[in-house]
C-alpha cells in the first residue's frame, strides 16, 4: 500500500478517535452540524453496493463529486456529542468521517403514496388542482383559466409517462407545477433581445441543448413514443416534451443511484449545484400529495355517507385510493 493510500484510510479513523477521546466542551465547534461521508469510490459498481445498503438501513443520503470519484454522505446533521451516538447504532460506519452539512434533505410528509393511484383516480383529483395551479400561477399575470379537456391531457400523460419510466406520478406533476405551474410556454422570453443561444421550451422548461441530447438518447434506445422528428418547436408537441421530460428525469434518477433529490438537482442544471431547487420541487410535491389524500378521504366520507345501511361499507370503498406512506 503506498503512503498516500494509507493515509486516506487511516486519517478519517484517527478523525473519529480523537472526537470520542475529547471531552465534551461547549463551544460553537460543538454546535457545529455536520453529515457523515461513509464512503467515496472510483467504480460505480462500489457505489451501487453502498447505495444498496443505505437504502437497506433506510438512511437518506446525497452524493458530491470529487474529481474521478463519487463520495456518499449520511444526511444526518449531528454535532460532535452526538456522532457516539449514531455509531454506536450503526457500527459498520465506524471508519466515516465527518464532513460539512453541505445539503439537508427534504422529507415531505408522507414521503411517497402507496400503492399509486389508477390512472382515473389520479386524473380525476389532479385536473382540477392543475387548474387551480395554472390559473394562479407566477407566469399567468392576467388569471386565464386552463381548459379542462387540456388539463386531463397534461394529467394523462403526466400519469402514462410516469408509470412508463417507473417514476413517481406526483413527482413528474410537481416539476412541471414549479417549473411553469403547466404554461406551455417559452422560457427565457428575453432570449431574442439578449440572443441567448440555448433557450427552454414548454411546460418542463427543457432546453432546447438538451432536448436534442433527450431525442437522440430515445432514439438509440428504440423508445415507442420517439417521435419521427425532433419538433422544431416543443411546445406544439405537448406529449413529446411531457415524454421527454420524463426520459431525461429517469435517465438522472438511474445515474444517481435512485436517488430523486440529486436527480432533481441535476434537471436543474449541470455546472452549478441549485440546492434549493430540489426543496422547492419537493414543496410542490408535498402539496399534491396532500391534496390527493385529502380528496380520496373525502370521497370515501362522501361514499359512505351515502351508502343504504343494507350495504357493507367496507366491500365498496374503492381500492384504487391509495394511502400515505412514510
Amino acid at each position: 500500500m503506498s503512503k498516500q493510500l494509507f493515509r486516506m484510510s487511516v486519517v478519517p479513523v484517527l478523525f473519529l478517535f480523537s472526537l470520542w477521546l475529547s471531552p465534551p466542551v461547549h463551544s460553537a465547534e460543538s454546535d457545529t452540524v455536520y453529515d457523515i461521508q461513509c464512503g467515496c469510490y472510483k467504480k460505480s459498481s462500489n457505489v451501487q453496493r453502498m447505495v444498496q445498503r443505505l437504502q437497506e438501513l433506510d438512511l437518506s443520503w446525497y452524493s458530491v463529486q470529487s474529481g474521478h470519484f463519487t463520495c456518499l454522505i449520511l444526511d444526518i446533521n449531528v454535532n460532535h456529542e452526538k456522532v457516539s451516538t449514531f455509531l454506536d447504532q450503526y457500527p459498520e460506519f465506524s471508519d466515516a468521517v465527518l464532513v460539512k452539512n453541505y445539503w439537508d434533505l427534504p422529507h415531505p410528509n408522507p414521503m411517497r403514496i402507496s400503492p399509486l393511484p389508477t390512472s382515473e383516480d389520479f386524473t380525476a383529483i389532479m385536473v382540477p388542482y392543475m387548474q387551480k395551479e395554472y390559473k394562479r400561477g407566477y407566469y399567468n399575470r392576467k388569471r386565464l383559466p386552463l381548459a379542462r379537456k387540456q388539463a386531463e391531457m397534461y394529467a394523462r400523460f403526466i400519469y402514462d409517462a410516469s408509470r412508463y419510466y417507473d417514476l413517481d406520478p406526483f413527482l413528474l406533476f410537481a416539476l412541471g407545477n414549479f417549473e411553469t405551474y403547466f404554461r406551455n410556454m417559452n422560457g427565457d422570453l428575453d432570449h431574442v433581445k439578449n440572443n441567448r443561444p440555448d433557450p427552454a421550451q414548454g411546460i418542463f422548461q427543457i432546453l432546447e441543448s438538451t432536448e436534442r441530447v433527450i431525442y437522440r438518447n430515445m432514439k438509440k434506445q428504440n423508445i415507442p413514443h420517439t417521435p419521427a422528428e425532433l419538433p422544431t418547436n416543443l411546445r406544439k408537441h405537448p406529449k413529446t416534451q411531457i415524454y421527454f421530460a420524463g426520459h431525461y428525469l429517469h435517465t438522472l434518477h438511474t445515474k444517481h443511484y435512485n436517488n430523486r433529490y440529486m436527480a432533481l438537482l441535476a434537471y436543474n442544471g449541470r455546472h452549478s449545484a441549485n440546492y434549493d431547487y430540489p426543496r422547492r420541487v419537493m414543496r410542490f410535491y408535498q402539496r399534491a400529495i396532500k391534496h390527493f389524500i385529502e380528496t380520496a378521504q373525502q370521497c370515501r366520507t362522501q361514499e359512505i355517507a351515502m351508502m343504504p345501511p343494507s350495504i357493507d361499507r367496507l366491500t365498496t370503498i374503492p381500492s384504487s385510493m391509495a394511502r400515505p406512506t412514510q
